[in-house]
């Protein structure tokens, strides 16, 4: 017997729930368990089970209530002991008594310096927990001794401890969340809030943490008139001091591998031995049919080996794509990269990885098995710190490949992960009450097969196990599948067409329809592109529902969004099952384009950040609805989608949607009302990539043409012919043109708009080292700005008045440039956040703490990497110089300074300043550093950089 008082109330006889009766039994039993073992009397079981007010004849109803319960439980453990009742509780079998025992035996691994020990046991503690004790109850009524408060005190007394733990252990980013939830239930827990302060320090996020004290000290201020406790107080003056005697800086290697939701059966042997091939080679495949489980074995063995890689492990799905021209960019998107000035997508993606130590994952290879190879044969040749982890369902092909089969589950693995699977879809699942060897016949007929055995365990809610086998053994089915094929593809083929073949008509109509989706997709695409005329979204979610419990489709929760998605073997096999001439594709184009014309109106908005996170995971769609229209030739359809991406998908993914609006631009001319804007996104795209010879020619096609009011920030044409012209010095006339067009979204009201040119004659004004001038002009953008409260425009406004007032006001203009940063990280707009982090840390360089000004630029020397801006990344260096000299690193500043001027840019070093570096004591040492860095490549500088800005004190 199991009774469960940490949570709502629960009896269980072996592993089936015992039915105690209703409310008032329900309350007589957890009154006893609560005083296991001790006599309660009656008058507190009366009022238990009735509080204040009994009835007259309570007494007999309660004796007929411990009767019933006397009946429920087998065995005499409810016994009549004056003046009461007691139930006898064997050992083990009340959940909060063996809370109170793990608790004790983490404590005493605590005390005996055993930290992860400790760990464990208060992770088994408190898993325990369901919910709030016995919380269906009124405690006043049912605990009159106060066990359940104690009970309570003990639950966060646990949560405290193993967040100390793990702080001890160096993974406080794993607390942060549950600390914050503890901090707003018991906001007046000073210990709980100097907690979350250091896990939020240990997580690299000191302002976060310096937050939660300003919080706390003005509640208690505020609230109960006191100070915080000199403990707290201490905590917090070790975070501003950043003292290295607070829990270590938990700095585990990024990644982006999927949570796992069940446990992979039956690879242990492979994920050592594939580790092994990791290790000795760079290039790494693994291969075998569809289903065969390539996909899991690849993510777990990505993070058994992710302490290996500095950068970690980054996995890149192909499996959406439709052509191999966009590999690189999906890989860019996986690794948060945009492309750089004056180079491919793939130039990119391999100049980035050149110096760092990281495992790259691609899913998936087998349908553009030709762009994979080519890039995986770049990256392997020309990063030597770098892995690659293939799955496809053949090799590669290329040289220095090491391939991997992997192989169908044997038989106990196999029948292993169908129980798993059975009982996670039932949980009372038994195999021993099955006919003897039908689990295992199941196996055999899949042939080991991990997907087509979890579709089949998904049909035990339905039928038994003998019932699924004899389904198997349908010829009909089996001869469903190619003829020609190996009969592992046979049995695959005859499970997938089986589930299908269960299913009802209207699931089988939705599976088919939502192969159209790459990616997957939430609730509402799926509905409109999906659903029959009439049928309500409700109706939607019942059918999705239905093809989630049925293994056909798969739910995949993050940041409390939903979506959903099938499976890529599942997906072709629906592909082929959509109804000839049915318009699915265009269905799927439509609903598409249309939300990113919302979402292009919506980030111009309040709601920015709302729209960018219910967009950007549509990225794999609306690649795809390009790619209709495009092939369709529907000019319409293709230039709408150029003409709404700019703002939604370019400035936040990189810039392939400019070349999306580029081949639109092919199908029209200037009479569709939208073509101006196609051309801005087209131009904007090239101007990104530092191809000002090729923005220009794009902008000119729109000469003469007005995108009109509501373009979104980066759709104007003009616009970027202007800024051609400022970053190639010709300052002047980008100030005549961005003045006149401050005049026009004036008289227009085009908030939006307002901001966007105000923001750049600031920047005109700087530029001409006057930023005096530049003030007023800063300072109505951000009036403006923070009139239409969106984020990216309240950046700009900031990040400009910050600009123009760093050398007059310094400390104000940290203040406008960090908070400039922080809007445009919330919304994803990495460019925008990128220039705010660099003014800051350059403004720090010269007016703040030199040691704090190097760990900031090396940030945002990582930061132009990723994004790929290298106009900001040579500025960027030259900063960099001018901080090196102030931290006595000459030798590093001499050789950025002649690499500088080796790439023609300008170096903050005037000729005074060189000279007296080359003249001086040291000056053979540094004519060396001349030469070297003159030819240097740029790569390389900011490597170089890194490195010693890393070493300064």
């Amino acid at each position: 017997m199991e009774f469960r008082i940490l949570g709502p109330l629960e009896v269980v006889d072996g592993e089936a729930p015992l039915a105690v009766g209703g409310p008032k039994p329900r309350a007589l039993l957890a009154a006893l368990l609560l005083r296991p073992g001790a006599v309660v009397s009656t008058d507190r079981l009366t009022t238990a089970v009735w509080g204040a007010h009994p009835p007259r004849d309570a007494l007999g109803a309660l004796r007929a209530y411990v009767s019933r319960l006397r009946v429920a439980m087998p065995g005499e453990r409810l016994r009549w002991r004056a003046p009461g009742y007691r139930l006898d509780v064997a050992e083990g079998e009340l959940d909060a008594a063996a809370f109170t025992r793990l608790l004790g035996q983490a404590r005493e691994r605590a005390a005996l310096a055993d930290t992860a020990g400790a760990v464990e046991l208060f992770d088994a503690a408190l898993g325990l927990w369901r919910g709030d004790a016995l919380a269906e109850f009124d405690a006043a009524d049912i605990d009159a001794d106060g066990h359940l408060a104690r009970l309570a005190d003990l639950r966060l007394a646990a949560a405290q401890e193993r967040a100390e733990a793990l702080l001890a252990l160096g993974r406080g980013r794993e607390v942060v969340v549950e600390l914050e939830g503890l901090v707003d239930r018991h906001p007046d827990r000073e210990a709980l809030s100097a907690l979350l302060m250091r896990a939020l320090y240990a997580s690299d996020r000191q302002t976060d943490a310096l937050a939660v004290y300003r919080t706390l000290r003005h509640r208690l201020v505020e609230e109960l008139g006191v100070e915080p406790s000199d403990a707290t107080r201490e905590v917090h003056r070790k975070v501003l001091e950043q003292d290295p005697a607070l829990a270590p800086v938990d700095r585990a290697p990024p990644a982006n591998l999927p949570r796992r939701g069940t446990g992979l059966v039956g690879r242990d042997r492979a994920i050592v031995d594939v580790a092994a091939a990791l290790r000795a080679a760079p290039l790494v495949t693994l291969v075998g049919m569809g289903g065969v489980g390539k996909t899991r074995l690849a993510g777990e063995v990505a993070r058994r080996e992710l302490h290996r890689f500095r950068e970690g492990a980054w996995l890149c799905e192909l499996a959406p794509l439709t052509d191999g021209g966009a590999v690189a960019h999906a890989v860019a998107v996986a690794l948060r990269l945009q492309q750089r000035h004056g180079a491919t997508i793939e130039e990119t993606v391999v100049e980035y990885l050149a110096n760092r130590s990281l495992l790259l994952v691609l899913d998936n290879c087998e349908h553009v098995l030709d762009a994979a190879a080519r890039l995986a044969v770049s990256v392997v040749a020309h990063c030597p710190g770098v892995v690659v982890l293939a799955t496809s369902r053949e090799p590669l092909g290329v040289a220095g490949e090491q391939v991997w089969p992997v192989p169908p589950l044997p038989l106990q693995d196999a029948t292993t992960l169908f129980v798993q699977r059975a009982r996670a879809t039932r949980p009372d699942f038994d195999p021993d009450s099955e006919p003897s060897g039908s689990v295992a016949e199941v196996c055999l007929r899949l042939d080991g097969l991990p997907l087509g055995i979890e579709l089949a365990a998904a049909r035990t809610r339905a039928m038994s196990v003998t019932e699924i086998a004899g389904r198997l053994d349908d010829r009909h089915l089996l001869a469903n599948g190619p003829r020609t094929a190996e009969p592992r593809h046979q049995s695959l083929a005859a499970a997938i067409e089986w589930s299908y073949r269960l299913l009802e008509k209207p699931e089988q109509l939705l599976f088919a329809r939502m192969s159209v989706f790459a990616g997957g997709a939430d609730l509402a695409a799926v509905h409109a592109v999906c659903a029959e005329p009439g049928m309500t979204e409700a109706e939607s979610l019942d059918l999705v529902a239905a093809l989630v419990d049925k293994s056909m489709v798969e739910a995949v929760g993050r940041d409390g969004r939903t979506r959903y998605r099938v499976l890529e073997t599942l997906r072709a096999y629906g592909r082929e099952r959509l109804a000839e001439g049915e318009p699915i594709g265009r269905r799927h184009a439509e609903y598409f384009v249309g939300l990113a014309e919302e979402a292009a109106r919506g980030v111009q908005g309040v709601d920015e950040c709302t729209w960018v996170d219910a967009t950007l995971p549509d990225a794999d769609n609306l690649r795809a609805a390009s790619v209709f229209a495009l092939a369709e030739r529907d000019a319409d359809l293709a230039v709408r989608l150029a003409a709404a991406l700019p703002e939604v998908l370019s400035v936040r993914r990189g810039f392939e949607a400019a070349e999306w609006a580029e081949s639109a631009l092919d199908l029209t001319d200037a009479r569709h009302p939208l073509f101006a804007r196609a051309v801005g996104a087209a131009a904007r795209g090239a101007w990104c990539v530092g191809d000002f010879a090729k923005a220009g020619t794009l902008a000119a096609r729109a000469e003469g043409l007005d995108p009109g009011i509501g373009t979104a920030r980066s759709g104007y044409p003009d616009d970027v012919a202007a800024d051609v012209a400022l970053y190639q010095g010709d300052v002047g006339a980008a100030e005549a043109y961005y003045g006149a067009q401050v005049i026009r979204a004036r008289e227009e009201g085009d908030r939006i708009r307002l901001v966007w040119t105000l923001y750049y004659v600031a920047i005109c004004h700087a530029v001409q080292r006057v930023p005096e001038r530049g003030v007023a002009a800063a300072r109505e953008s951000l009036e403006v700005a923070t009139a239409t409260g969106n984020p990216t425009a309240l950046s700009m406004a900031r990040y400009a008045l910050g600009l123009v007032l760093k050398k007059a006001e310094p400390r104000r203009a940290l203040t406008l440039l960090d908070e400039a940063a922080r809007l445009a990280a919330s919304v994803h707009n990495f460019w925008w956040e990128g220039i705010a982090l660099m003014e800051a840390a350059a403004t720090r360089a010269v007016h703040g703490d030199a040691a704090e000004a190097a760990h900031a630029l090396v940030a945002v020397l990582d930061h132009w990497d990723r994004v790929g801006d290298w106009t900001q990344q040579w500025l960027n260096l030259r900063y960099v110089v001018r901080l090196l000299v102030r931290l006595g690193a000459e030798q590093d500043a001499a050789t950025l300074h002649h690499c500088l001027l080796a790439a023609g840019k300008p170096s903050p070093l005037d000729p005074a300043a060189a000279a007296q570096l080359l003249d001086g004591p040291n000056g053979v040492r540094f004519g060396a550093a001349a030469r070297r860095g003159a030819e240097l490549s740029a790569a390389a500088a900011v490597a170089l950089a890194r490195d010693s800005l890393s070493r300064s004190p």
